[in-house]
């Protein structure tokens, strides 16, 4: 027996920032919606915490302008809180500080010219393998063996904890397709000061993270069509019609159209009728990648001018560090900073399930190891825990999609958007566009 049951046109599972987008295209459009989050807060993993004074993102989040027309919609939303913000960001390697996305002219300055003049003999003697099948094959091809050994081999397989031969090409996203034969021509026979279009270090961010911009979507959206802490255990359907949706608290709901950013592992676990077990057994077989991270607060104006610095050492736990208040000044107090690390891992991984006193004395050991902060600086530290943050894009993973999609294409009503939803790394941009045309075309 239920303790209620509601009726609504169109509901939202999740309040990340597709299923946000999706509330509040919804709204303006004037139809009619509930979404449901599972937690005591929207944003999903793109929010921001508050320290005393101190904000930071659940990662290091950039706002692109990628979707002029998703990127005017925000403009509109954020006003003067949202600014154009250039920073860009740093490969850390022994010491030295190299650009990411690559540069060949920085290159050349920290690692030196015969080993850079070994790269690119690589790079431009290297012939096409085909049609490369795996994320280590494309990297090779792209960069030749020295550069995608030293720089992404090693960091992709910290950042999806899988070896760099079993993932997607799709791993290797944009940041590889800006850096070819010909940009890198172009950067080491012009200025010093030349930078191909590979670098992305311009972004907008607002005054208080990347938080700020989910807040505004929930606050047009409307607090009455948000219902928080109603974690979804049941969807029934009969003949690929969803009938209800129960939630873990008794309470349930009949909808028209559902809109799931659930992880879609997730998903396919709680439709009654099950999927064929051929179906489950595939989506239990996709991985999802935690970020553990460990805030430090630091009584010092700044560590570094960079947008995140990257760690592709195998010999350190954590890929990526960012420093807040150089996204936005707003992000600390004056005269202080933070550093945030993030440190993927698996639900089974040792660091996911430990102590947190633990995980900040060992991280706080290597950053002081590594020159980046003092002890005598730290005013404070904390952890915190950010659950599937990246789907683990494995090289089989588009024949495995492919078949959950086919059997999910039967619903004539259920719509899969977002990240966890889609079993994609897309990016916020992404994902407020695609919450936008699901409610295009549910229209």
């Amino acid at each position: 027996m239920s303790l209620q049951e509601d009726k609504t046109n169109i509901a939202i599972l999740g309040g990340g920032p597709a299923g946000l987008s999706a509330g509040y295209y919804a709204r303006k459009n004037q139809l009619d919606f509930t979404l449901y989050e599972a937690s005591e807060k929207t944003g999903g993993n793109a929010v921001t915490f508050k320290s005393g004074d101190f904000y930071y993102d659940s990662g290091a989040h950039r706002f692109h302008d990628k979707i002029p027309e998703v990127t005017n919609e925000v403009k509109s939303l954020m006003g003067d809180s949202l600014k154009e913000i250039n920073v860009p960001s740093q490969i850390y390697n022994q010491g030295k500080y190299l650009d990411f996305p690559i540069s060949p002219l920085n290159v050349i300055k920290n690692l030196g010219i015969r080993k850079c003049l070994s790269i690119g003999t690589e790079v431009l003697g290297q012939r096409s393998n085909g049609n490369p099948n795996n994320f280590k094959s494309v990297a090779i091809n792209k960069y030749g063996k020295t550069l995608a050994e030293l720089f992404l081999l090693n960091y992709s397989e910290k950042l999806w904890g899988i070896p760099p031969d079993q993932l997607s090409v799709q791993v290797s996203g944009k940041r590889l397709k800006g850096l070819t034969i010909k940009t890198l021509l172009k950067e080491l026979i012009g200025s010093n000061t030349a930078k191909t279009k590979h670098l992305d270090g311009s972004f907008y961010y607002p005054d208080f993270g990347i938080g700020q911009i989910m807040d505004c979507l929930a606050e047009k959206c409307s607090s009455e069509n948000i219902k928080l802490n109603k974690r979804v255990s049941k969807i029934r359907h009969e003949n690929f019609i969803p009938g209800s949706i129960e939630f873990t608290d008794g309470s349930s709901t009949k909808a028209n159209q559902i809109i799931s950013t659930l992880p879609i592992s997730i998903l396919l676990e709680i439709l009654e009728p099950a999927p064929p077990a051929e179906i489950l057994s595939i989506a239990r077989a996709l991985k999802f990648r935690n970020i553990k991270l460990v805030a430090f607060f630091i009584d010092k104006k700044q560590i570094s001018n960079n947008a995140s610095l990257y760690f592709p050492d195998a010999q350190l736990p954590f890929t990526r560090i960012y420093e807040p208040r150089n996204r936005s000044v707003k992000m600390a107090p004056k005269g202080k900073t933070s550093l945030i690390v993030e440190i993927p891992c698996f639900d089974t991984d040792q660091i996911w399930n430990e102590n947190d006193h633990v995980i900040i004395e060992r991280i706080k050991s290597q950053l002081i190891q590594l020159s980046f902060i003092e002890e005598k600086d730290i005013i404070n530290a904390e952890v915190q825990n950010i659950k599937n943050a990246y789907p683990v894009l494995e090289r089989d993973v588009d024949e495995k999609l492919t078949e959950i999609q086919n059997y999910l294409c039967q619903f004539k009503n259920l719509h899969l958007i977002g990240r966890s939803g889609t079993y994609k790394y897309n990016h916020i941009h992404d994902l407020l566009y695609s919450g936008k045309m699901i409610i295009n075309n549910i229209m």
